[in-house]
Protein backbone atom coordinates (compact mmCIF):
# COMPACT_ATOMS: atom_id res chain seq x y z
CA UNK A 1 0.00 0.00 0.00
CA UNK A 2 2.82 2.41 0.87
CA UNK A 3 4.50 1.63 -2.44
CA UNK A 4 1.34 2.43 -4.41
CA UNK A 5 0.94 5.77 -2.60
CA UNK A 6 4.62 6.56 -3.20
CA UNK A 7 4.27 5.71 -6.90
CA UNK A 8 1.12 7.83 -7.22
CA UNK A 9 2.86 10.82 -5.64
CA UNK A 10 6.21 10.16 -7.33
CA UNK A 11 8.14 10.10 -4.08
CA UNK A 12 10.09 7.45 -2.21
CA UNK A 13 8.55 5.19 0.42
CA UNK A 14 10.82 6.84 3.02
CA UNK A 15 9.02 10.14 2.47
CA UNK A 16 5.64 8.44 2.86
CA UNK A 17 6.73 6.78 6.12
CA UNK A 18 8.15 10.09 7.39
CA UNK A 19 4.85 11.84 6.64
CA UNK A 20 2.97 9.04 8.39
CA UNK A 21 5.13 9.41 11.52
CA UNK A 22 4.75 13.20 11.48
CA UNK A 23 0.97 12.90 11.11
CA UNK A 24 0.83 10.40 13.98
CA UNK A 25 2.83 12.71 16.27
CA UNK A 26 0.64 15.68 15.32
CA UNK A 27 -2.58 13.82 16.13
CA UNK A 28 -1.11 12.54 19.41
CA UNK A 29 -0.07 16.06 20.49
CA UNK A 30 -3.48 17.49 19.60
CA UNK A 31 -5.22 14.68 21.48
CA UNK A 32 -3.01 15.18 24.54
CA UNK A 33 -3.66 18.94 24.51
CA UNK A 34 -7.43 18.45 24.28
CA UNK A 35 -7.42 15.88 27.11
CA UNK A 36 -5.30 18.19 29.26
CA UNK A 37 -7.66 21.06 28.50
CA UNK A 38 -10.67 18.98 29.52
CA UNK A 39 -9.08 17.91 32.81
CA UNK A 40 -7.76 21.34 33.81
CA UNK A 41 -10.12 23.26 36.12
CA UNK A 42 -9.00 26.70 34.88
CA UNK A 43 -7.19 28.10 31.87
CA UNK A 44 -5.84 31.51 31.05
CA UNK A 45 -8.55 33.97 29.96
CA UNK A 46 -11.15 31.59 31.44
CA UNK A 47 -12.69 30.26 28.21
CA UNK A 48 -11.89 26.63 27.48
CA UNK A 49 -13.88 26.55 24.25
CA UNK A 50 -11.58 29.17 22.69
CA UNK A 51 -8.53 27.08 23.58
CA UNK A 52 -10.22 24.01 22.10
CA UNK A 53 -10.72 25.89 18.82
CA UNK A 54 -7.10 27.07 18.88
CA UNK A 55 -5.86 23.51 19.44
CA UNK A 56 -8.09 22.04 16.74
CA UNK A 57 -7.76 24.64 13.99
CA UNK A 58 -4.11 25.57 14.50
CA UNK A 59 -3.08 22.00 15.31
CA UNK A 60 -2.13 21.15 11.74
CA UNK A 61 1.08 23.09 12.17
CA UNK A 62 1.64 22.26 15.88
CA UNK A 63 1.06 25.95 16.65
CA UNK A 64 -2.26 25.43 18.45
CA UNK A 65 -1.01 22.92 21.04
CA UNK A 66 2.19 24.91 21.53
CA UNK A 67 0.20 28.11 22.19
CA UNK A 68 -2.03 26.24 24.62
CA UNK A 69 0.93 24.83 26.56
CA UNK A 70 2.86 28.11 26.56
CA UNK A 71 -0.01 30.49 27.31
CA UNK A 72 -3.28 28.72 28.10
CA UNK A 73 -2.13 26.27 30.77
CA UNK A 74 -0.09 28.85 32.63
CA UNK A 75 -2.64 30.04 35.18
CA UNK A 76 -1.22 31.58 38.34
CA UNK A 77 -2.52 29.95 41.49
CA UNK A 78 -4.55 32.11 43.80
CA UNK A 79 -3.18 32.47 47.31
CA UNK A 80 -5.91 31.73 49.81
CA UNK A 81 -5.46 34.02 52.80
CA UNK A 82 -8.06 33.31 55.46
CA UNK A 83 -6.39 34.96 58.45
CA UNK A 84 -5.30 38.56 58.65
CA UNK A 85 -1.49 38.78 58.41
CA UNK A 86 -1.40 41.04 61.46
CA UNK A 87 -2.80 38.23 63.65
CA UNK A 88 -0.27 35.59 62.65
CA UNK A 89 3.28 35.04 63.79
CA UNK A 90 6.22 35.34 61.47
CA UNK A 91 6.71 31.58 61.39
CA UNK A 92 3.05 30.98 60.61
CA UNK A 93 3.17 33.48 57.72
CA UNK A 94 6.27 31.81 56.36
CA UNK A 95 4.67 28.35 56.56
CA UNK A 96 1.53 29.59 54.81
CA UNK A 97 3.58 31.27 52.08
CA UNK A 98 5.54 28.06 51.50
CA UNK A 99 2.30 26.04 51.45
CA UNK A 100 0.78 28.47 48.94
CA UNK A 101 3.80 28.14 46.65
CA UNK A 102 4.56 24.44 46.97
CA UNK A 103 1.40 22.86 48.36
CA UNK A 104 0.73 21.71 51.87
CA UNK A 105 3.47 19.88 53.71
CA UNK A 106 1.55 16.62 54.15
CA UNK A 107 3.16 15.01 51.10
CA UNK A 108 6.71 15.92 52.10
Amino acid sequence: MVESIADALSVSTTVIWGLFVLLTVQVAVQFWALVDLARRPRVRFGMKWIWALVIIFLGNSFIGPILYVAIGRNVPEEIDVKVSPSRTTSGERTRRAVDALYGDGEGR
